[in-house]
């Protein structure tokens, strides 16, 4: 969303995925236009990219962010050089150095603190679904349990608008898109002090395809009970999804779109050390990219990640096809009933 005026203000509520010492928080940046990078198409930055002024703040019990107590807070300009923003790889690292719990709510919010907001600033980059957010992200949800979360995200989690400074806020809410504004999906990555990094890194999605596809998940670390085959489809084809453990087919369901796609099936425990497939056939499949930068960091590139996709352009993708619930070998609580979708 673009920062070009100064009562614009963009919020990104999130929850902490681990307790600990939570080091830095990755968001996407956007800055063609601006001086600093004249690539691609146009219109999301001008001038010298404006300053994003960053406070993350506690949330109210109503899901606004608490302004009257800032956590920490960053000012930054993404064209100069040194300031946590890579304008050309799109991601912007904010030091936090915040002890957070898991569980617990947080908000993020940017704005242009430039002189002359509307000649210079840059835009946020988030996951984008013309259709509109479907499930519990794609309204202001406040319970952490309620089981229609889809993006690998917690329930509570969305990102908010507000065009008059922060008096109103949009939750969710965009500058544009259908569902009044209701298309942004939180992307971010979380880095800890002693944990792994954890997050929803996937930004932008590829044209859907009816190729075949396969996700592999591995290094399955503890029992995994399987319930259900799952998947994404923007278009109205039928298809199949198929389950194997280590190699054999263990089910077949047919199904058909669009929309989300769920199919139970007899429970399959899965475990330790044992390999999961879900592979689609017939079905009008788009992958979810995290793009090379944060696919390293999150470890998608290792080979004890949790997953890939077989034969993937690139080990930062994911197709939206997956095993119900969606837990690898490092789910943690909280977070094991949710799907990663592509749009």
């Amino acid at each position: 969303m673009t920062l070009n005026g100064r009562s614009k203000w963009v919020l990104l509520r999130w929850v902490a995925r681990r307790t600990g010492t939570l080091t830095a928080l990755d968001v996407r940046i956007q800055a063609n236009g601006a001086a600093c990078r004249r690539a691609g198409r146009n219109g999301y930055g001008r001038g010298n990219g404006g300053s994003w002024y960053v406070t993350t703040h506690p949330v109210r019990p109503g899901g606004a962010p608490d302004m009257s107590r800032t956590l920490a807070s960053d000012d930054l300009r993404p064209c100069r050089r040194g300031s946590g923003a890579d304008v050309r790889q799109g991601v912007v690292r904010l030091p936090l150095d915040l002890a957070v719990t898991e569980g617990e709510e947080y908000a993020t919010v940017i704005r242009n603190a430039d002189a002359a907001p509307g000649r210079n600033y840059t835009s946020t980059n988030f996951l984008y679904a013309n259709a509109g957010i479907e499930g519990a992200n794609g309204r202001d949800e406040r319970s952490p349990a309620t089981t229609d979360s889809y993006y690998g995200l917690d329930p509570r989690e969305l990102v908010g608008y507000s065009a008059d400074g922060g008096r109103h806020w949009s939750l969710p809410g965009g500058q544009y898109g259908r569902a009044r504004g209701r298309d942004f999906l939180p992307t971010y990555v979380q880095e800890f002090a002693q944990a792994l990094p954890a997050g929803q890194p996937f930004y932008y999605a590829r044209p859907p395809s009816r190729s075949p596809q396969t996700m592999l998940f591995s290094n399955v670390s503890r029992p995994w009970t399987i319930v259900a085959l799952g998947a994404y489809t923007p278009m109205r084809f039928p298809g199949t999804l198929t389950l194997k453990v280590d190699g054999a087919v263990r089910d077949r369901v047919p199904v058909a779109g669009p929309g989300m796609i769920r199919s139970g099936i007899p429970p399959v425990t899965v475990l330790p050390g044992q390999t999961v497939e879900v592979s689609s056939d017939g079905l009008a499949i788009g992958d979810v990219v995290a793009d090379t930068a944060w696919g390293r960091l999150m470890g998608m590139d290792r080979p004890t990640a949790d997953w890939r996709l077989e034969g993937g352009r690139d080990f930062s993708s994911a197709a939206p096809i997956y095993p119900l619930p969606a837990c690898g070998g490092s789910c943690a609580p909280g977070y094991g009933g949710t799907e990663i979708i592509g749009m």
